[in-house]
């Protein structure tokens, strides 16, 4: 989904608000701001790096971040349409440990990438309340949510390696699937989303000082959970 096509989706949610609320409709609009925490899996994660491979069989990997977001809703019966305008900040580590590297030039055990990356994430999410009472409810949402990375703002260091000069070059957009359940009490509720990963986080390492492009992949999974307000 493009970032014109949420945009248009954000407008046309916006329109049916004040439409349903004009006529009467039984539709309600609801609003609301929620914070939480993440933690990140990679799919096969991957760095070829002067000409040795790092694979999954290799790197362990730490990540986490936070988030804080805004949101609104329509709701017709036990149905739901919901956008949200996430703000995040993760903190990556990646950690090599192959001895093998030794004859490669890196020092064994001991190379690490760290990574700090700044976002903003749109979804369109579409909810059903299995349970919806009064004061009590649980819903099931799903839908696609598109992520975009402030690649000038992202903080990178690589410890150990025998070129101090390498950068990644992340991609500026990315786009996941999203399946969460959702529990409210009266006008708290929590939510527990994964996010699937569907294209590549980056696009490549490059050495300023040999000239060279070096391969890298890897594809996201995000778990995550936020308590938040609902007006």
């Amino acid at each position: 989904m493009s970032l014109r096509s949420l945009f248009l989706s954000l407008f046309l949610l916006a329109s049916a608000c004040a439409i349903s609320q004009e006529r009467g409709a039984m539709a309600k609009f609801n609003y609301g701001i929620k914070a939480g925490f993440h933690a990140v899996t990679y799919d096969d994660p991957s760095f070829n790096i002067d000409g040795y491979r790092f694979d999954k069989n290799c790197i362990h990997s730490n990540k986490i971040g936070y988030t804080i977001t805004p949101f609104a809703r329509v709701t017709y019966k036990r149905f739901y349409l919901q956008t949200e305008a996430v703000l995040g900040i993760t903190h990556h580590s990646f950690d090599f440990l192959d001895s093998n590297t030794t004859d490669e030039g890196f020092e064994p055990n001991s190379t690490v990438y760290n990574l700090k990356t700044y976002c903003a994430q749109i979804p369109l999410l579409f909810g059903y309340n299995f349970v919806d009472q009064k004061l009590f409810a649980m819903s099931f949402f799903t839908g696609p949510k598109a992520k975009f990375i402030f690649t000038a703002h992202s903080e990178q260091e690589f410890i150990h390696f025998n070129d101090s000069s390498l950068k990644e070059v992340l991609k500026k957009n990315c786009y996941y699937w999203e399946f969460g359940l959702g529990v409210k009490i009266d006008k708290v509720f929590f939510d527990f989303v994964y996010d699937l990963g569907l294209s590549d986080a980056s696009q490549y390492i490059i050495s300023n000082r040999k000239g060279n492009i070096y391969s890298t992949s890897r594809r996201d999974n995000v778990l995550s959970f936020s308590v938040g307000m609902i007006f």
